[in-house]
């Protein structure tokens, strides 16, 4: 599922812009107008949206009260029938399930079963983690993102097969973790905060999560178009992703609770419905107004926020009870976006208007774009009830004077700054020490992102004809890069920490010196896991920050670049970072675990194995034994040729730049591969099967070849 994305893609919005530059009684009904300019232009702006993105099709309701004021859908649900998105066409919806978790979790918490404040152990006794403070870890912080755990369990999140027992497979994986920070003392963003719930809702009912949002929510509101995937859909009924023009297999998003849910617009009409209406839909009613209040209570005050945003204002499974595009016009406004690899989300409700738009689309939509576009559409139709006199208008960026910085001021501000997936460097231009450049680091060094910033009248950096500025603050005995820019339909600004700023160190130890440049190769998540399929592979690489000692980079399969301190322990690179609401989400710490001779890695819950000594595969008959954990088992070959497999439960092959290049999942099974190819084959733990590999030429003329080419056919470790 890679949630992340929801975050990365406000993070990277906000980069850009540096380069760039219920309501259901008839008395309320009959009162509503009929928002036929809002949805003229909401058709347009969709249609406009859909082109630009590329993506392949969405679906867009605008609500009000308990009443479907219009539902359209757009594009192409299915490329190959030319089949249009229809009502009940369903899309994911990614970490708006998250709504789903909150509600079941508020239905527990009015049947008497559980208490919002009380810890999580005397509910799950079998939950622990590796710091005795997961004691103090309660419902509440479940909900509010501030329960401390590292983030994601990212091993086998997204597939293109159910994995039943993933939730507890997550609990398992956090009885070696520690927190990040101790409970409660700041909200960062947390996927398996919400997939602890499905463990929660088991162990106090004696259902399934699924079976509990069933017969509690779904089965209620009469949301019929709304399922989890712990099965195959039928074709036709959902949405199809997209890789190129082939249509992509069905996505499991195996974390339930968290941003496994399939629904439809008008589905999801009638739970934004029963929220706006006080936590009843119809004659439904399925929360009591109390729950439905509580649920909008802003979770981030009085934790450590030093720079709060309305971008996000956690409540209780809410991303902001106080959405900054209504919030700027004076409107209050809930707000949930969702992100997989495949589908985009937004779930915005304007509660005292009776209004709410659900965005739904395919990538390479993001949540973020669906977020505008819904936060639009919400803006027209208030004009149009008559709530907002006017539109607001875009923002225009005023050129302001330029300041001339001290030492002090520049000094704060220049450094290295790191937040989960990227590091960035401000600098000094050379021979004008008033202009600072903004840069990223990527895997091949750093990358200029911005240049000229100056100090202006209002105290920030910005360019000069730049639409976002940057400045330091300090709090909490740390110091934290803010972005400013434009954000949502453009009418307002927000503030983002994009990094907290890193200290020079000593350097790193020999041990850590060593594995600088290597790589590892991922071997224990399910055969569909989108981690074998990701751009680059399942490869993880390690470097350093270029002009600061101290600091290892760990490159992973969709986390990104993440920066670990490896300076208390030659085995362990341990996670340190602490930026409130979205900045350290999804860390972990990365541990070696010797293994023979070889050291092998463990990002979380994720296992990876040395890319550099992955067995050649010899010609002829190769036979491949499965270990005891069932781990995936990689080989390598030596030149371009054949390869046939007899058995086994699934297999990948990638080129020698570990770009995907085939996989199967039937056997007996025959492909062709280049020289220096990759093979992972999946098979039960203890079993065995034969590889036999028929090379296109003689090993003795390909050893040759590549001598003469500089290259050796039997050693390849790429640095991504």
């Amino acid at each position: 599922m890679r949630q992340r994305t929801v975050a990365r893609a406000v993070r990277a919005f906000f980069v850009l812009a540096l380069i760039g530059a219920s309501l259901a009684t008839a008395s309320i009904a009959a009162a509503s107008p009929s928002y036929s300019r809002t949805v003229r232009d909401a058709r347009s702006a969709s249609r406009a949206l859909l082109r630009s993105a590329g993506a392949p099709s969405m679906s867009v309701a605008l609500v009000s009260g308990s009443r479907v004021v219009w539902a359209q859908g757009f594009g192409y649900a299915d490329k190959a029938t030319g089949a249009h998105p229809q009502a009940t066409t369903m899309y994911g919806i990614g970490s708006v399930s998250k709504m789903f978790a909150t509600v079941a979790a508020m239905r527990l918490v009015e049947q008497g079963k559980i208490s919002l404040d009380t810890p999580l152990t005397r509910y799950v006794p079998a939950f622990t983690m590796a710091s005795p403070e997961y004691r103090q870890v309660t419902v509440r912080m479940l909900l509010n993102h501030s329960s401390g755990f590292p983030g994601s369990e990212y091993r086998d999140c997204i597939s293109t097969e159910y994995v039943p027992d993933y939730a507890a497979q997550m609990m398992r994986a956090l009885a070696t973790q520690r927190l990040k920070y101790t409970p409660g003392f700041m909200t960062d963003y947390c996927n398996d905060g919400f997939t602890m719930i499905e463990e929660l809702v088991a162990a106090v009912t004696g259902k399934s999560y699924a079976q509990f949002v069933q017969d509690e929510i779904l089965t209620p509101l009469g949301m019929a178009h709304t399922a989890f995937p712990i099965h195959a859909f039928a074709d036709g009924t959902y949405a199809k992703g997209y890789t190129g023009t082939t249509a992509n297999p069905q996505e499991y998003t195996n974390t339930l609770a968290s941003g496994g849910a399939y629904s439809t617009p008008s589905d999801m009409a009638r739970l934004a419905a029963m929220l706006m209406n006080g936590g009843a839909y119809k004659d439904t009613r399925i929360l009591s107004a109390a729950s439905v209040a509580a649920m909008a209570e802003d979770q981030t005050v009085n934790t450590f926020n030093p720079v709060p945003s309305n971008a996000i204002r956690y409540g209780l499974g809410w991303d902001s009870i106080a959405e900054g595009g209504l919030a700027a016009v004076g409107v209050t406004g809930w707000l949930k976006g969702g992100d997989t690899s495949d589908y985009h989300a937004s779930f915005t409700l304007a509660p005292k208007a009776h209004l709410a738009v659900i965005v739904e689309g395919v990538a390479p939509l993001d949540s973020g774009k669906c977020e505008a576009l819904g936060q639009r559409i919400l803006l027209r139709a208030l004009v149009e009830k008559g709530t907002l006199e006017h539109m607001p208008q875009p923002l225009v960026t005023k050129t302001l004077h330029v300041r001339r910085a001290s030492s002090a001021r520049l000094a704060a501000i220049e450094g290295v700054w790191a937040m989960s997936g990227m590091t960035f460097k401000v600098a000094a231009e050379p021979g004008d020490p008033q202009r600072l450049d903004l840069w990223q680091l990527r895997p091949d060094g750093w990358a200029k992102l911005s240049g000229g910033l100056r100090l202006r009248a209002d105290g920030r950096f910005w360019a000069d004809a730049g639409t976002a500025s940057l400045r330091a603050v300090d709090a909490g005995g740390r110091s934290y890069l803010v972005l400013n820019g434009p954000a949502g339909y453009g009418h307002y600004r927000g503030d983002s920490l994009i990094g907290q700023k890193l200290g020079p160190e000593e350097a790193l130890s020999s041990a850590w010196s060593g594995r600088v440049g290597r790589s590892w190769l991922l071997v224990n998540e399910v055969p569909g896991s989108s981690d074998y399929s990701m751009d680059g592979g399942p490869v993880m690489s390690l470097g350093e920050i270029p002009g600061l000692a101290g600091y290892v980079t760990a490159l992973l399969p969709g986390y990104g670049l993440q920066v670990q301190d490896p300076g208390t322990s030659d085995g362990v690179a341990v996670m340190f970072l602490q930026i409130p609401l979205q900045g350290s989400r999804d860390m972990e710490d990365l541990a070696v675990v010797p293994r023979g001779a070889e050291e092998w890695m463990t990002y979380g819950d994720e296992v990876y194995r040395p890319q550099a000594s992955v067995p050649v595969l010899a010609a002829g008959g190769n036979t491949v034994v499965f270990g005891p954990e069932g781990y995936a088992e990689w080989r390598t070959t030596p030149a371009a040729g054949t390869l046939h497999f007899d058995q086994g439960t699934a297999w990948r092959l990638f080129g020698s730049d570990m770009a995907y290049v085939a996989g199967g999942r039937a056997f007996p099974a025959t492909t062709s591969a280049a020289a220096r190819a990759y093979l992972v084959l999946f098979g039960p733990a203890g079993s065995s099967a034969t590889v036999t590999f028929t090379p296109a030429v003689g090993l003795e003329k390909a050893a040759a070849a590549a001598a003469a080419a500089g290259t050796h056919p039997r050693a390849f470790t790429r640095l991504r």
